[in-house]
């Protein structure tokens, strides 16, 4: 069984008990969640033109929306009470362990709204997938080292990873067809994946609609608060809904199973400890940001 810790999600979790949370993570911004550089080869060099960050003060008695809106091939992003954890886990990779860093990392939450000319988009436009993922870390980084006066250095260290595989039986997820024949087809990966979290008294439900494997991995990293590696081996982009139980339904007799068993029965896939080098992002030095 796998037990979810938590940080920076506490309010998602409290905010998952009575609202719904929309999160529409693009393409760029779910191939975050990759362990690897999205593009190693590639150097990226673009910035925002104009970005407003300001601290927001969510509340947490009638739910509040959490979320990230980054369309892919675009430099636009836009992160709504987002705590400054997740900025930088959205700028490194969400399968990316984030140490060291001031106290108030986990739990000052801000609001982001971000952009560049069109020319940028445009630009954006041609580059591949992976090129688009690194221009956008690129974008993030050079955020926060603007505003929050980030410095940091990536280690590799040997840690506690969960290895995504396929379980017995075989895989429980719909593909989504692509008709590579129509070059005028909208695919998932022009659309991105799009995510509906929803809250209740039986746990957790993610309605999730083409998603990569990799963007899975991601998902379940934020539940875990570990990284979670795909070793599944599956190229497409799958329709799901999981649904598992939280802390606050560990009462109910009605909850839904814990999220190691509902991946595994719901999915068809496992989710295995193991032990492996990944990076690390170390926090040197960060500020709250510096006004607009």
């Amino acid at each position: 069984m796998i037990t979810p810790r938590f940080s920076w999600m506490s309010l998602l979790r409290s905010t998952l008990r009575t609202a719904t949370v929309a999160l529409v993570a693009s393409c760029p911004f779910a191939a975050a969640c990759a362990q690897t550089p999205a593009a190693p080869d590639y150097v990226a060099t673009l910035t925002f033109d104009v970005a407003s960050v300001r601290e927001s003060q969510p509340t947490q008695n009638n739910g509040v929306r959490v979320g990230v809106v980054s369309p892919p091939h675009s430099c636009k992003f836009t992160a709504t009470n987002m705590p400054a954890k997740g900025l930088l886990q959205a700028a490194y990779g969400f399968g990316t362990p984030v140490l060291g860093g001031p106290d108030w990392l986990n739990d000052h939450y801000f609001t982001v709204d971000a952009k560049c000319d069109h020319s940028i988009d445009e630009k954006m436009a041609k580059l591949t997938d992976d090129q688009s993922t690194a221009e956008k870390r690129h974008m993030l980084q050079a955020l926060l080292a603007d505003r929050f006066h980030l410095k940091g250095h990536t280690e590799i260290k040997e840690s506690s990873v969960y290895a995504l595989s396929i379980a017995k039986g075989g895989p429980k997820l719909h593909e989504v067809k692509v008709d590579t024949d129509d070059p005028n087809h909208v695919t998932p990966a022009n659309t991105g994946v799009d995510v509906q979290a929803h809250g209740g008294a039986q746990g957790l439900e993610f309605v999730v609609r083409a998603a990569s494997m990799k963007a899975v991995a991601g998902m379940l990293t934020s539940q875990v608060e570990t990284p979670v590696v795909d070793h599944t081996g599956l190229p497409g982009y799958y329709d799901f809904t999981l649904q598992f139980g939280r802390p606050w339904s560990s009462n109910n007799p009605e909850s839904w199973p814990d999220i190691s068993t509902a991946v595994q029965e719901q999915l068809g896939l496992k989710l295995d400890s193991i032990r492996a080098p990944i990076e690390v992002f170390v926090i040197d030095h960060m500020e709250m940001p510096s006004a607009n």
